[in-house]
């Protein structure tokens, strides 16, 4: 396994492919639609926020791509449909590095950290509940990386 930098485009790309690999998210978000933006904030070594678009649709990974800090963002309403204007995503997932650093290692859970205050997802909430399984795995997908941190 090759070693990815954090919040590069190798590791959005390594993310991706280690999604489309993971079969058992395929099954629990195979009608899944909705993209997301992970979040890191500053912490620790990290000294300027660092953002990730993460394309999603029925249970396959459609695309990541690692975001300069000049890329346009936007969390899409409930039932919104997507302008193609800049990065646009139904959920938006925010926590600092050092908690990402913890989650993507299993050492805490992205839901346990959600409920601490420690992470912050904005979006359909009730739709996420339904796709707590999905959820989990796009934590599991991660955890397959060899990351270089910071």
């Amino acid at each position: 396994m090759v070693k990815v930098k954090y919040g590069t485009q190798e590791f959005a790309d390594a993310y991706r492919d280690a999604l489309n690999n993971n079969e058992n998210y395929r099954d629990a978000a195979a009608d899944w639609e909705g993209d997301f933006l992970w979040v890191s904030t500053p912490s620790g070594p990290l000294k300027e926020e660092q953002k990730m678009w993460i394309g999603l649709y029925h249970g396959k990974c459609t695309g990541c791509k690692a975001l300069n800090p000049e890329d346009k963002v936007r969390l899409l309403k409930p039932g919104e449909k997507p302008t193609g204007e800049g990065y646009e995503a139904a959920y938006i997932y925010t926590t600092d590095y050092e908690t990402w650093k913890k989650i993507t290692l299993g050492e805490a859970d992205s839901i346990r950290m959600m409920l601490s205050g420690k992470a912050k997802l904005e979006g359909d909430m009730a739709k996420v509940m339904k796709y707590t399984r999905a959820a989990a795995e796009l934590t599991v997908s991660a955890q397959t990386l060899d990351i270089e941190w910071l």
